[in-house]
């Protein structure tokens, strides 16, 4: 029976050299300082807890991930991060050791310091970090061109697969697997660049060594031909002899001022080929060319030689090991859901499409990070990730026509135009009414129902979406989207939480500012702002951000100084220049502004319309200048009423009703203009926490 964790954790422990802080989430040895996110922070605490003690992937994936990640991938992220921070080593472990079959365990010392201070809530949170990232350009043209070889991408990813944590992966296997590496053929190299081949075979070995599990074997050369040939039979009875599981063999070549190098493992019992590669890279820097080498194939054995990294690698749809490798990077990436992380995601993903250009799940997962930062970006960076979604279609309809991937990016692909709602929610009902829906489908229509202040619909629709299968990706978070149907007590809560796990979420950031704002408490709302600037590349967020929370201070008020200022900033702001003046009862300027917004960025009146409301004066709400704009949009009285005959006409497979609210006023035929969730007692709770002399001021 494992132990009960105690309640009154102390903030601080020292584990071996290291003095871990909880609540910044940071490990301190002498000078140097590494920060870590706080789930893993929160795994090694439990680790720490249970110091000594074999803690398996599933008591780690069920107490912290609670099925949000149905794959052990986190926990191994999880522990990769922790060992990467401690340098700890996992084949030479002085922290956590890999117990093989049963899961993880602390070796090092554990001890709870006293604690020396208190901090309070805003003051711990302070201390998270938000890394700012630049975005890099990416080339969708150079993915489709099947002229690039695959090894043309090993000098892109030569750094990160160097100090990427998760290449150490243990083996599952109890016993030892021994691997022959036997001296690499040179053909048609001078005979002075042999170094080059001896050299090669050595910093395999030296590499591969380090791997768990496995005992690496280097025969003498001798068992060649007289000529240098050699077969496939007498290097499988060297292996035999030497009594190797695995063999590991190739052969470099120059050619036209570029160096080949083909590997291949075989296996000896059956003389399986479970992995093959060829590189063909500039010669110019032989030493170079080398280490970019090693480290890839050293990184693909790692993945081949796993029976469980292989297995994985299989379901999610590819046998390229580095490809494999590429994507679970952009994986991790996409769920920080930061605009740097979201791009660092798509070019992952692109880098695998390169490696194997029938990896369908890379393709998908390109789509769906450009799909999320659209959301967070300017004009002109929706057009170029529009372009790459379209080619990856194009790409994907050539590969897959029947997939249900394709049809996903499909969905995709419509939502980045930003005016297509119509044409979308049809399908969607086409496919939830087929009674075998798409996974996103569902959470997808309860997304329009929140844009459609159809709130206790939408919450019944998100309960049966559920999560993505282990080995599924999908465009629509269903953890995400609940936050918008809460009242502000509980979604400032709710973001809380969220930014414990993703603490650079741009959208949480700012969900948190506006929140603190709106219950009078400025200097953590501005210090939440200050972090949200830092991770807004484009700056689109910051500024409806800094609109509210200026609004709900007062020190933006209608003819002001700071109202003309934050109206004459350049930039794709033309939503959030209207929602503020719709705020400040400015409904001609609002009008106006939102007339004007860039086809790109129509996509934000759906996402973001609903919650900026709640600060709109009814009065607003309810003037028919405002009402006749929400139908010329698309967002009026007509979209709301499709919506409801959706649900009522799925309500057979869904189980859905139309709540009363929402029944009443579509039988009355009027606009429904708050959501239908809140309680009476939560609106008049915000109406009381905004200020009622900005609410009294209005423009006729």
């Amino acid at each position: 029976m494992r132990r009960a964790v105690a309640t009154d954790k102390l903030n601080r422990m020292k584990i071996g050299d290291w003095e871990a802080s909880l609540a910044t989430c940071t490990l301190t040895q002498g000078s140097q300082e590494v920060k870590v996110t706080p789930r893993s922070m929160d795994v090694l605490n439990y680790l720490a807890d249970h110091a000594g003690e074999v803690v398996s992937h599933d008591e780690l994936l069920n107490h912290f991930w609670q099925g949000s990640f149905p794959s052990d991938h986190a926990v191994h992220k999880a522990i990769a991060e922790l060992r990467g921070a401690l340098g700890d080593d996992a084949h030479h472990p002085v922290y956590i050791r890999t117990i093989p079959k049963r899961g993880y365990s602390l070796i090092a010392e554990v001890n709870h310091p006293p604690p020396t201070s208190t901090i309070d809530d805003g003051e711990a949170a302070s201390h998270l970090a938000l890394t700012h990232v630049s975005a890099t350009k990416f080339h969708i043209s150079a993915l489709l061109d099947k002229r690039i070889l695959a090894g043309s991408a090993a000098a892109a990813i030569f750094l990160a697969v160097l100090i990427w944590p998760g290449t150490q992966v243990s083996s599952d296997k109890d016993e030892v697997v021994r691997l022959a590496v036997l001296p690499f053929v040179n053909r048609e190299l001078n005979t002075e660049n042999q170094f080059l081949t001896d050299g090669l075979r050595e910093s395999l070995v030296h590499g591969l060594s380090k791997l768990s599990h496995l005992e690496v074997l280097s025969p003498a050369r001798g068992f060649d031909g007289p000529d240098g040939s050699r077969t496939a039979e007498r290097a499988a009875d060297r292996a035999k002899a030497l009594r190797a599981d695995h063999v590991l063999q190739g052969s470099m070549q120059a050619a036209e001022g570029r160096l080949r190098v083909m590997v291949q493992l075989i296996r000896v019992s059956d003389g399986v080929h479970q992995y093959s590669d060829q590189f063909d890279l500039p010669i110019q820097d032989l030493f170079g060319v080398q280490d970019q080498i090693v480290s890839n194939v050293v990184s693909a054995l790692s993945v081949h030689l796993n029976e469980t990294e292989r297995a994985q690698m299989l379901d999610w749809g590819t046998t390229d090991a580095l490809a494999y490798e590429r994507f679970l990077r952009g994986e991790f990436y996409y769920n920080q859901f930061s605009p740097a992380d979201f791009q660092r995601a798509i070019d992952y993903h692109l880098s695998a499409i390169e490696l194997d250009p029938n990896f369908l799940n890379a393709y998908h997962g390109a789509a769906t990070a450009a799909n999320n930062l659209a959301v967070y970006s300017s004009s002109a960076k929706i057009n170029e990730l529009s372009k790459l979604i379209s080619d990856i279609h194009r790409e994907v309809s050539r590969l897959a026509p029947d997939s249900l991937i394709l049809s996903s990016i499909n969905e995709i692909k419509l939502r980045m135009s930003g005016n297509n709602q119509i044409q979308q929610e049809m399908q969607l009902r086409k496919q939830i009414l087929s009674g075998n829906p798409p996974e996103f489908a569902v959470a997808h229509y309860a997304l329009f129902l929140i844009g459609a202040r159809m709130y206790a619909e939408a919450a019944q629709f998100l309960d049966a979406a559920g999560e993505v299968g282990p080995f599924e990706i999908s465009p629509d978070e269903v953890w995400s989207y609940r936050s918008n149907i809460q009242p502000p007590r509980a979604m400032l809560l709710s973001a809380k939480g969220q930014l414990q796990e993703r603490p650079y979420h741009i959208s949480f950031l700012g969900t948190v500012a506006t929140n603190l704002a709106l219950a009078g408490d400025f200097r953590q709302a501005e210090m939440y702002l200050n972090r949200q600037r830092d991770v807004d590349s484009e700056g689109i967020l910051a500024h409806y951000s800094e609109a509210v929370i200026g609004f709900l201070s007062g020190e933006i008020r209608l003819g002001s100084d700071a109202y003309r200022e934050i109206l004459s900033r350049d930039g794709d702001f033309t939503f959030n220049k209207g929602a503020l003046s719709f705020m400040l009862g400015d409904v001609e300027t609002g009008v106006a502004f939102w007339r004007d917004l860039a086809p790109p960025q129509k996509r934000r009146l759906f996402n973001v319309t609903h919650s900026a409301e709640k600060y709109f004066p009814q009065r607003v709400l309810e003037d028919p200048r405002y009402q006749a704009l929400l139908e010329e949009l698309g967002l009026g009285k007509s979209w709301q009423r499709q919506l409801m005959e959706g649900v009522m006409e799925m309500e057979s497979v869904t189980g859905v009703a139309l709540h009363e609210q929402s029944r009443k006023a579509y039988e009355s035929d009027t606009f429904m203009s708050r959501n239908n969730l809140w309680t009476a007692e939560e609106w008049s709770d915000l109406e009381s926490r905004k200020l009622a002399d900005l609410q009294a001021t209005i423009i006729p």
